[in-house]
């Protein structure tokens, strides 16, 4: 394992001691609260590193200075409307520069609980007494060739253990094999086992607990490069957006509505400019 991988894990880790009471809600309702921690954490920010005082007598000279605008356009008064406009983008400019250090100061934990949030909210866990099904991947050569899942105490399954490698789309991609389980026990780590050619992996999947595990894992056998765990997709209120497209996980653009949202709402009831 790397030095970026353990220290993801370990970050992960850490936060999950943090915001892991979240996983515990219901999905929509952990988004919310996630959205409103992001918020809280943007409005608090801009409090801490900016010009408090500066930002409010912006927006007093903005307003002001939209006003004098309106007035001189009624009037036809072109110089003074440039006059005006320079001044507008003045302001602007001592704004965006306060805004500036909002994002320096934010931009780090917010893109730490991104990583937290796609580790744990693109999926919902698999509970026990539901069907899970795990594809494996195999080498073009073991097409036809037969595989067999180890049969697990507590997990009833639900297709034939024995099944024969079937084709891919085409020649390059190999073949594959697919096996539907039934956990009836709640586990950490549930531990499936396939073996072919006297090759074995193993596929740990988290049954019934609020966290899910990586439903991709590779595998440094010869024949048999990566298995996979169809979980089900977390989509926001069950719409089906389908932001898969653009490589973005549904959740994502809820996130991002209600955080935008939220921060000027924040902002109101805390006070800030």
């Amino acid at each position: 394992m790397d030095t970026m991988t353990q220290f993801s894990d370990w970050m992960l880790r850490t936060l999950d001691g943090l915001l892991g009471w979240l996983l515990l809600l219901p999905r929509d309702a952990t988004l919310l609260v996630f959205a409103v921690l992001t918020a809280l954490l943007m409005t608090l920010a801009r409090r801490w590193v900016t010009n408090q005082d500066l930002l409010r007598r912006c927006a007093e000279d903005l307003r002001q200075l939209k006003q004098l605008n309106r007035e001189a356009k009624q009037a036809g008064d072109k110089p003074k409307r440039q006059r005006l406009q320079n001044t507008l983008a003045l302001v602007k400019r001592m704004q965006l520069v306060e805004d500036l250090k909002v994002l320096a100061v934010v931009l780090l934990p917010v893109a730490v609980l991104a990583m937290w949030a796609v580790e744990r909210l693109d999926y919902l866990p698999p509970r026990v007494g539901e069907d899970v099904s795990l594809r494996v991947a195999f080498l073009a050569s073991s097409v036809d060739e037969v595989t067999h899942l180890v049969p697990v105490s507590g997990v009833e399954l639900r297709t034939p253990a024995i099944q024969v490698v079937q084709a891919g789309a085409d020649v390059s991609s190999g073949g594959w094999a697919e096996w539907t389980a039934r956990p009836l026990n709640a586990a950490d780590e549930l531990t499936l086992t396939i073996r072919h050619h006297g090759e074995t992996i193993t596929h740990c999947v988290a049954i019934g607990q609020p966290t899910y595990l990586s439903p991709q894992q590779f595998h440094s056998s010869e024949r048999m490069a990566k298995s996979e765990v169809r979980l089900t997709r977390y989509r926001p209120l069950g719409l089906d957006l389908r932001l898969e497209s653009l490589g973005l996980p549904p959740w994502m653009l809820g996130y991002l509505a209600l955080t935008l949202l939220l921060v000027p709402l924040a902002k109101r009831c805390l006070r800030v400019a």
